[in-house]
């Protein structure tokens, strides 16, 4: 029994209530409650301390105070824990406008609770979470014209929700320096692509084609000398893949010296300033084009033979006959030479089926009645069966002269 110190009523004791009974302050080594906030009017010390050996470790009654909306009188950092130094500037707003009093994580901050009105960057600085800031391959905006050092919601109107939704050319307005953030290393501006088109262009400014801040495909390229019209060149970006090639009806180009240059002269538009060039296609059967599969293809299509036109299967193997068999120019169809291709008549070839008065074909041919001159007694079947035109008979040039 050396002192009376080592006392101990809580290990010999079983007190669960009436803490108040000792803990006021008027009795030696049972400490009071503090003056502090949180303990102003409240007379049960275990409705919050539920150890006998720690006041640690305390879960206030929230409903017993004002809560609600005088968080901060006890959440201060004195009796309290208060906001840590890195949390978000929130100013005079209340902790339980985001915070509710059974656990402060996580927060339920959804940013009608304080103004935020071009103050986001007060926040999203990067040095507060959960408020991220730009990520490190943002596009550099402050370097556009304009823009300098513009608020987050300068570019992110859509919604408080999510960061997706920023568009930077929808509220600024820039038309050069589109490399600037068009390289390829910022988040959302893509770069330009590693096709064969952009690889000819070298440091070209993105604006000197593109000319829509909304749109990659609006573009009207410029074609520099060693694209001119005439080089040949063409071909190597206008396949299909690089930039926009030959549509589906395209005439047929089987002969692989054939360039794009060769017919369509303007760089402003394929069909600006297109003349044919039978001269490229030199090899290529007519009837490869001229079938009447592209009558929309050119100024005025790829024409095909007309309903009323010469029967080629009349003439002898005329069924393989292709169009400059007769047709000896390729600015008209009426410089035309016919090529009866050795037809016999009378049975091989009948000559009235385009000679005899009243056959309806095209062309210049002279018509005449197969009894025209024929002799006395004589029922003609063909032009030449009276014994006067060629072949068969005696007059004119066979197959070009009737006399």
């Amino acid at each position: 029994m050396a002192t009376w110190a080592n006392g101990r009523l809580h290990a010999n004791v079983g007190v669960v209530n009436q803490c108040g009974t000792c803990h006021t302050g008027s009795y030696l080594a049972a400490v009071g409650k503090p003056a502090t906030p949180s303990h102003a009017g409240v007379s049960t010390c275990e409705g919050c301390h539920t150890s006998t050996s720690t006041w640690g470790g305390a879960k206030p009654d929230h409903a017993t105070f004002n809560a609600a909306t005088n968080c901060a009188s006890c959440h201060n950092g004195a009796p309290t824990i208060g906001k840590s130094a890195s949390h978000m500037p929130v100013g005079a707003t209340n902790c339980s406008a985001c915070h509710n009093t059974r656990t402060f994580r996580p927060s339920t901050w959804n940013h009608t609770q304080t103004v935020v009105t071009a103050q986001c960057a007060t926040c999203h600085s990067g040095a507060y979470l959960p408020a991220d800031g730009k990520p490190a391959n943002h596009i550099p905006f402050a370097a556009v014209a304009g823009l300098g050092a513009a608020n987050c919601d300068a570019c992110h109107k859509g919604s408080l929700a999510t960061w997706a939704n920023g568009r930077l050319h929808a509220n600024a307005s820039i038309a050069a320096q589109c490399a600037t953030c068009h390289s390829g290393a910022y988040l959302g501006a893509v770069g330009k692509p590693a096709n064969a088109t952009h690889a000819t262009i070298g440091a070209t400014p993105c604006e000197s084609c593109h000319k829509s801040t909304a749109n990659w495909q609006a573009a009207t390229f410029a074609h520099t000398a060693a694209n001119a019209v005439g080089t040949g060149t063409c071909d190597n970006c206008h396949n299909g893949s690089a930039a926009k090639g030959k549509s589906n009806t395209h005439v047929p180009i089987t002969v692989a010296a054939a360039k794009c240059d060769a017919c369509h002269r303007s760089q402003v538009a394929f069909a600006t300033a297109l003349t044919m060039s039978h001269t490229a296609v030199t090899g290529m059967a007519c009837r490869q084009c001229h079938n009447g599969a592209y009558l929309s293809e050119g100024t005025q299509g790829a024409l095909a033979k007309p309903n009323n036109h010469v029967p080629e299967a009349q003439l002898l193997n005329g069924a393989t006959m292709d169009c400059n068999a007769c047709h000896t120019a390729t600015t008209s169809w009426g410089t035309t030479r016919m090529n009866h291709n050795g037809s016999m008549g009378n049975g091989a070839g009948w000559c009235k089926a385009c000679h005899q008065s009243g056959a309806n074909y095209a062309g210049g041919m002279e018509k005449k009645a197969l009894n025209h001159e024929a002799k006395k007694g004589t029922v003609p079947t063909d032009c030449s069966m009276a014994g006067c035109h060629r072949p068969l008979g005696n007059k004119g040039a066979a197959y070009t002269k009737w006399d």
